[in-house]
């Protein structure tokens, strides 16, 4: 007879699961004790799952919950989390005025990397907790993880952070493209980050991970291309949540930095869109615009959003300015102290408390390759009290500055599918 015991056994003996077995746990999730959930989750971690394994997980956490029914041109973009990271906030809308359906489920920001979420929510009265029913009629939307999209993960993932099995590749691939697949998708581009600040640190185990993600999303039908990114410097110029809604809105203004451009246009190209052209005549502004309106945004909010971001955004109010010690060329800037410092400094979560502050945030005044004197502005911090100069020590650190010109590369390393 099967039973939580008998699965876990054959975990521990290195026996592959069944589909059945999947099935056990996932439809009796609320009442197995955690305990034997935590159990089976470290006989995973040591022992591996194997291609079916994951994708028959994928499938039994997928079937716990409800679905979007799958329509021709949905699609969605996921990422595996960075520092600068807004890339959705200007792809989703920019996507839709190219005529696709843009059903993203985002998450919040956790420890050094940034959120989705929690960007949006800096704009007054977006709604980031829409219904199964709201998303199913909604051409474009970004929004929360709902409790009938894939509950099997939200027990399953909560218990991997308290038990050291969040990194095993097989428990992360089911976690995401079961919740995308349940979005109704017709293809999916993955961006797998790659580097200090990213949650894979080198390119065999991010490409280990894509190439987990892109089997296992194309099985289940969806059309799966992952992009793995470099995450050792800052994404664009502006960190923090209300600042990266202000590069979100220049980007959208065809203004903004090259190095996020780049992603966005290739995570579009992989899709099968080139955004260009609305980008350029202010179609996907009108395009945001709209979205922000269908998440309760009110009209006049969002006219004064686009126009002048800073009067509907809040923005701490005491300004650090990190100078260069020297001159040179601003080698790098290393992305993980740059992100940690701003989580500690209100940014992000720290502990138990899941408040944030969505005012305080970085601008990088400079450029990676730039020659900057000595005195020259590096970065500028808001914040809502003095940085101790603990910190601004870790921020000098932070920067390599050096007599050397640095080799300016692409942020795309691979592209898998």
């Amino acid at each position: 007879m099967l039973s939580m015991p008998s699965i876990i056994e054959k975990k521990r003996d290195g026996i592959e699961l069944s589909n059945e077995d999947f099935l056990f746990i996932c439809e009796k999730i609320e009442t197995i004790p955690r305990e034997q959930l935590g159990a089976f989750l470290m006989a995973c971690q040591i022992n591996g799952l194997t291609n079916k394994e994951t994708t028959d997980l994928t499938l039994a956490m997928l079937n716990s919950g409800k679905k979007i029914p799958k329509e021709t041109n949905r699609v969605d973009k996921h990422s595996t989390g960075g520092v600068g990271d807004k890339m959705s906030i200007i792809l989703a809308p920019a996507l839709r005025a190219c005529g696709a359906v843009v059903p993203m489920l985002a998450g919040r920001g956790l420890a050094h990397t940034g959120g989705t979420i929690d960007k949006l929510e800096s704009i007054p009265g977006f709604n980031t907790g829409l219904l199964l029913e709201e998303m199913a009629t909604n051409p474009c939307f970004i929004s929360r993880q709902t409790e009938e999209i894939a509950p099997a993960d939200k027990i399953l993932y909560s218990i991997r952070d308290i038990t050291g099995t969040v990194p095993q590749i097989g428990l992360i691939t089911a976690s995401i493209i079961s919740k995308k697949a349940a979005e109704g998708l017709e293809k999916l581009v993955l961006d797998v980050k790659c580097g200090k600040a990213a949650f894979m640190k080198n390119h065999n185990e991010a490409k280990a991970l894509a190439k987990s993600m892109v089997a296992t999303g194309n099985s289940l039908g969806m059309k799966v291309t992952a992009q793995i990114t470099e995450m050792n410097n800052p994404i664009g110029k502006m960190l923090g949540n209300s600042h990266e809604i202000v590069e979100c809105i220049q980007c959208l203004k065809n203004e903004g930095p090259k190095d996020t451009m780049e992603l966005v246009y290739s995570q579009a190209n992989s899709l099968g869109y080139d955004i260009r052209e609305v980008i350029k005549n202010g179609k996907a502004l009108d395009e945001f615009k709209s979205m922000c309106i269908r998440q309760g945004v009110t009209h006049d909010t969002v006219e004064k959003l686009v126009s002048d971001p800073w009067s509907v955004l809040k923005r701490s109010p005491i300004k650090t300015e990190i100078v260069s010690s020297t001159s040179g060329f601003l080698n790098s800037i290393d992305a993980y102290e740059v992100g940690m410092i701003l989580c500690e400094l209100g940014a992000g979560r720290t502990g138990s408390s899941q408040k944030i502050n969505h005012g305080v945030g970085c601008k990088l005044t400079k450029n990676i390759g730039d020659f900057v004197e000595q005195g020259e502005i590096l970065l500028e911090f808001d914040s809502d009290y003095e940085i101790s100069e603990d910190f601004l020590e870790s921020i000098r650190s932070a920067v390599i500055i050096s007599d050397k010109v640095p080799e300016i590369k692409s942020r795309i390393i691979e592209i898998i599918s």
